[in-house]
């Protein structure tokens, strides 16, 4: 009797290639096809946003916890809030948010905050903490998943840095009028012609 031997299978290339992608991609950023980020039930949105307007100022990070760029989260008055992603490389997205509660709106307790931009495949969705000023929670940015965590800032009167991320680059949330000065990094002073004023 002839003892067949087992012949080890072959991997396929094309497989062993899936699989290199699958586990390099948690070194960039987290997938967040597979969860969607999505507003809990019986929430309800807070009629013209919150109460106190100031910006809150923080950063990205990836799956692994690395710094990716600053986030921004600010009011264009009329209750319309919004969030600016500003990666490392200089790439600036934003987006529409909004505030929920289950009904009862209290200006010093907790409210979620959540926002989807659908054609450019951008959602959030975070918790912000109204008493003591932080916002923490996920970002869907195409199929990458992100962590923010930001504070808010007492004033930015003296942060020509605020004045950037809001009103320059490819997408600012409010974006500076017709006719405006142009900006020139490390000349002008934004301060030298406007006073910030945040309620």
């Amino acid at each position: 009797m002839i003892k067949k031997t087992r012949q080890p299978r072959r991997f396929a290339a094309g497989r062993l290639i899936w699989l290199t992608v699958l586990m390099g991609l948690p070194a960039c950023d987290g997938l967040s096809f597979f969860a969607p980020l999505v507003l809990p039930d019986s929430y309800s949105r807070v009629s013209g946003g919150i109460a106190d307007g100031r910006p809150f100022f923080g950063k990205t990070y990836d799956a692994l916890n690395i710094e990716r760029g600053d986030f921004l989260l600010a009011t264009c008055g009329c209750g319309d809030w919004r969030v600016l992603i500003r990666d490392d490389d200089g790439r600036e997205q934003q987006f529409a948010v909004s505030f929920y509660d289950t009904g009862e709106y209290d200006p010093a307790g907790e409210v979620v905050l959540f926002g989807r931009e659908e054609e450019k495949q951008l959602a959030a969705l975070g918790a912000v903490e109204q008493s003591n000023g932080t916002a923490t929670g996920s970002l869907d940015l195409s199929i990458f998943r992100r962590s923010f965590a930001a504070d808010r800032r007492e004033t930015h009167t003296n942060d020509i840095e605020a004045c950037i991320i809001c009103h320059i680059g490819e997408d600012p949330i409010y974006p500076q009028p017709e006719g405006h000065t142009v900006y020139q990094p490390g000349v002008t002073n934004c301060l030298d012609c406007h006073e910030v004023v945040i309620n």
